[in-house]
Parts: C-alpha cells; sequence; structure tokens
C-alpha cells in the first residue's frame, strides 16, 4: 500500500513539473544531455507510439521519400521523414497516454540536425526541455535524461547541417524503465534489426583489406551493358539496408550492370583544388559495401566519378589548369586503387569535364590514364556529355566510347512516338558517321541517359529540377522517349549498353524526376531487357 502511494506521489509530481513547464523551451539551463555509449545497468523498454505528427515535408521532385509522419517508427532503416528545407523543422510523437520516458535514440540520415532540442509534454501545448545538443555530427545519438512522464516526444532541429537540405531521420525511438512501464516490451522484441543495429555500434567493424565477393568476370567488348546509374549524395548510403533492398530490386528487373556514381567537389569552376565533399562523397567503407553487393548479385560495376561545384555551375565549364589536373589526378589514383582493390570491371576517367578535353590539354589526359592503367587493370571509359564526345582526343587510349546521352528529340510537348524515334535516328546516324570517318572502331555504350517525367522533358533531358517543377507530370512521355532510344540504336552493331539516369539507393517520392522507379518508362526498360 506504501509502495503504491509513494508512485502515485512520484507520478503526480513529474506530471505537474512538466504541466508548469513554460511553452516550448523555457528560459532555464537545460539539463545536461548523457550521450550513451555503454550498456544500461537498469532495462529500458521501447516506448510504443500511437501518432506522428511533423511540421512539413519534403517535396523536392527528385529526392523526397514518400510523405509518410510514421516512417521513423516502422522499425525500418530503409523509410524516412524529411522536412521543409527551413530551420526551426519538428517532428512529435504521441504515446497516446503519459509514460515514463527517460532516453531517445535517434537514426539520423545524411541531413542532420546540428543544433536540436528534445521537448516533452502532457497535453502537446506546454513544453520542457529535456535535452539541448549543440554542434553535432549526426549518426546515432543514444540521448539520456532525468526521467519524465509525458505523453507528446517532439525534436525540433534548431539548425540544419546543410542549409540546402531540410532535417531527416530513418528513425526515432523513446525508452522508459521497464518497471515504470509494464504494458511495453523491450526494443529487441520490438524491432529486433534496430537492437542489433545498435549493439554492433560501438565496435563498427573495419573495411576488409580485400574484397571478399569475387568480380562476374571481366567486361567484354562484345557484351551489352544494362545498366543504370547509383546516384547517392550521402556519406554511408551506399552502404544501407536500403541500398541493398534496392539492388536486389534492380537485379530482379533485369539490370546486369551497376555504374557506382562518387561525388567530388570544388568550390568555383575557376577552383584548382578538388575534395572529398564531407556530406556528398561517399566514404571508401560504403562504395565497397555496394561493390560488394552488386557482385554478390552477379552485377558488373563501372565507377565512375563526378566534380561538383559548390557554385552550382556546371562541371563542363570548369577552368583547367596544371594545378588542377594534378589534385584530378590523385583523386582519379585512389578510386582506381579502390576500384582495384574490390575487382571492379571498369573505371571511368572523367565525367562531362568538357573545357578540359580540348587538344590543348591532351598530354594531361594521357598522362591521367597511363598513370590509372598502372593500378588498375580492367576497363576504362571515359563519359562525354553528349555534344563534347567529337572533341575528345583520347578515344583510342580507351576501351569504350562513353556518351551522356542527353540528346534533344524534337522541339515541343507531347510529340507522337514517330517524332521521337526520328530524333534519335537523326543523333544516332550522326554517332555512326563520326565513327566511320574518324575509323573509330570501338563499341559506344550510353554512359548516362534519362529523362525525367515531366512533361516537355524530350525538348531539353538535361533539364535542372527547378526547370522540371514548373511542368505537369508526364510519365508517358518519359516513357516513350526510352522506347524510342532502344528502337533506334539496337539497330546499331556499335550500340553496346546503357546506364540509365538515375536510380537512388533508397525509394523516393520522385513525380517529376529522372528516377522511373514504379513508373510507366520502368515497364518499358524491363520488356526491353527481356529482349536483349
Amino acid at each position: 500500500m506504501k509502495k503504491f502511494t509513494f508512485t502515485l506521489l512520484f507520478l503526480f509530481c513529474a506530471m505537474n513539473m512538466v504541466s508548469c513547464a513554460q511553452e516550448t523551451a523555457p528560459a532555464a539551463k537545460a539539463p545536461e544531455v548523457v550521450l550513451q555509449t555503454q550498456p544500461q545497468a537498469n532495462p529500458l523498454v521501447y516506448l510504443k507510439t500511437e501518432s506522428v505528427t511533423v511540421s512539413s515535408f519534403d517535396a523536392t521532385a527528385d529526392w523526397a521519400p514518400p510523405q509518410d509522419p510514421k516512417a521513423p517508427i516502422d522499425g525500418s532503416l530503409m523509410s524516412r521523414w524529411s522536412s521543409g528545407y527551413t530551420d526551426n523543422q519538428w517532428i512529435s510523437f504521441d504515446f497516446g497516454k503519459p509514460k515514463l520516458v527517460s532516453k531517445v535514440i535517434i537514426f539520423w540520415e545524411a541531413a542532420y540536425a546540428v543544433d536540436y532540442d528534445i521537448l516533452v509534454s502532457l497535453d502537446n501545448e506546454k513544453w520542457q526541455t529535456v535535452a539541448s545538443l549543440k554542434e553535432q555530427k549526426g549518426d546515432t545519438p543514444e540521448i539520456e535524461f532525468a526521467p519524465v512522464v509525458a505523453r507528446y516526444v517532439k525534436l525540433i532541429g534548431l539548425k540544419r547541417f546543410d542549409p540546402q537540405w531540410g532535417i531527416s531521420l530513418w528513425e526515432f525511438l523513446c525508452l522508459g524503465p521497464a518497471k515504470d512501464n509494464p504494458e511495453d516490451k523491450p526494443l529487441a522484441q520490438v524491432y529486433p534489426k534496430l537492437a542489433a543495429q545498435l549493439e554492433k555500434k560501438p565496435g563498427a567493424e573495419a573495411v576488409v583489406e580485400e574484397s571478399a565477393v569475387a568480380s562476374p568476370g571481366a567486361v567484354t567488348l562484345e557484351e551489352f551493358q544494362k545498366g543504370v546509374v547509383y546516384t547517392s549524395w550521402g556519406k554511408t548510403e551506399l552502404g544501407l539496408e536500403a541500398s541493398d533492398k534496392t539492388l536486389e530490386h534492380l537485379k530482379s528487373l533485369g539490370i546486369s550492370h551497376l555504374s557506382i556514381m562518387v561525388v567530388l567537389t570544388q568550390e568555383t569552376i575557376e577552383e584548382k583544388i578538388i575534395n572529398i565533399d564531407p556530406k556528398d562523397t561517399p566514404d571508401d567503407k560504403a562504395i565497397a559495401h555496394c561493390i560488394d553487393k552488386a557482385h554478390s548479385l552477379g552485377m558488373k560495376v563501372l565507377l565512375k566519378t563526378h566534380v561538383d561545384t559548390k557554385t552550382g555551375e556546371w562541371r563542363g565549364n570548369i577552368i583547367p589548369s596544371a594545378e588542377w589536373f594534378a589534385s584530378y589526378k590523385e583523386h582519379m589514383l585512389h578510386y582506381a586503387k579502390l576500384a582495384s582493390k574490390y575487382n571492379v570491371e571498369a573505371f571511368a576517367i572523367g565525367t562531362e569535364l568538357a573545357n578540359t578535353t580540348t587538344a590543348a590539354w591532351q598530354k594531361e589526359w594521357e598522362a591521367v590514364i597511363e598513370e590509372v592503367k598502372q593500378v588498375f587493370s580492367g576497363r576504362l571509359t571515359y563519359c562525354a556529355n553528349w555534344d563534347e564526345y567529337k572533341a575528345v582526343g583520347f578515344w583510342d587510349k580507351l576501351d569504350f566510347i562513353g556518351i551522356d546521352a542527353y540528346f534533344p528529340l524534337t522541339t515541343k510537348k507531347d510529340p507522337t512516338k514517330e517524332e521521337l524515334i526520328a530524333g534519335w535516328r537523326r543523333h544516332a546516324s550522326e554517332i555512326d558517321n563520326w565513327l566511320k570517318v574518324k575509323a573509330i572502331n570501338k563499341p559506344v555504350i550510353f554512359s548516362e541517359v534519362g529523362y525525367s517525367s515531366a512533361d516537355g522533358t524530350n525538348i531539353e533531358p538535361w533539364a535542372s529540377f527547378s526547370d522540371i517543377a514548373k511542368n505537369s507530370i508526364d510519365q508517358q512521355e518519359q516513357a516513350d522517349c526510352l522506347d524510342a532510344m532502344f528502337t533506334v540504336c539496337f539497330t546499331y552493331p556499335w550500340f553496346k549498353g546503357f546506364y540509365w539516369w538515375s536510380y537512388f539507393p533508397q525509394e523516393r517520392w520522385s513525380p517529376l524526376g529522372y528516377t522511373i522507379r514504379d513508373k510507366k518508362a520502368e515497364e518499358v526498360l524491363v520488356d526491353w531487357l527481356k529482349k536483349r
């Protein structure tokens, strides 16, 4: 009887403390935050959440996940919530009734909050700050605070890691003492995969010295490369479960070749130094994992680098110099060695660097190729922009001619299938004539080819997302453009493959973007792959 009275008194005091707190964050200093790194002596249970509300959703044309507020409580690291692109975005979790909570665990995506608060409430109106974190690094923080009774727990992102993004998280776990939450269960019983992930976190495995997965075999000059460009602007994304599942999906479609994109950055087109970006560049461990997963599925891999500018200027306008080439070669050798270590079948020495592939810089490119060949024995290509390929002077040093085939097909929206085919015939015939005139006897692959699912995509297939967003959705035009490309190009013997731009390592909501996942164009792709 005394024990029951004491428990009621404790709960009453704790509830009264929360209800008297100021709305949102109080003026008083927030309690000191403890980032949990060792298993607790007192057992905690996962506090089941009944509903979730959010301040906003990401609504970008080719990047956002499905708009599901409950994604962070589904136990899956393949679904996520992503906010709008301003500070002070929030997500709030409702237990349905008061519970005693003492810890939260956040599985941040690449778009994490640098500064953020954790707040609790009993009535969803008056809030108490229980943890205030500054200058954070994302990852999977385990945040402990003094036990408090609350029905609602809220995360507010005060400052974003990247001003161009919102904030995004895979999972948000609320935990509390087992003895005070008798209806809830241990995390290992509710979401065993998440519990296992957390147990592995303190002793993260090192990158293996050599790949454990053998190559499916060298890329021959006669085989047809049925591929997609696998695009990630995230440090660890290529190593996640969501990526593995996407690769399995691609394999089920009939995809046999995977082009893994690695983004490097420089400040402006005039900059002489190229950098690995802490946010955008996949790390070597994630790249290695992706290569091994692709190989385990029987896919062959093309590793290709992109150089992006922080100003958003197109890489084709980068101004070359001796210093720039020295920096560029250093990065190419690093990734060529990585490709060799993990049994990659093909390597692209560059992508759409039109200002640098003129005759004036021929010797610099030949030096890059020669040194890459000393550390990588697989096939080599360069990915020339659609209006650049004729100017490249070092095709004789490479195995494949790579063209990023964003050719304009017509000058009008809603063209007929016949008009799209005529547009492709014009460009394919031009490639054919060029090969004959130059006496080039090498396979041609479309190292990128893609259309958005927006009306008018055939006019400027390279159009930026901001331009795409002005148009209405048109999945049929995207599908027809792809069908026209296959109809025409399969009739030429030099056409030895394509890589569709693009697929992401996680499922994203993309009504207007280039990805064709679950769109009409994916059905067209599958039908043609069966014929080849």
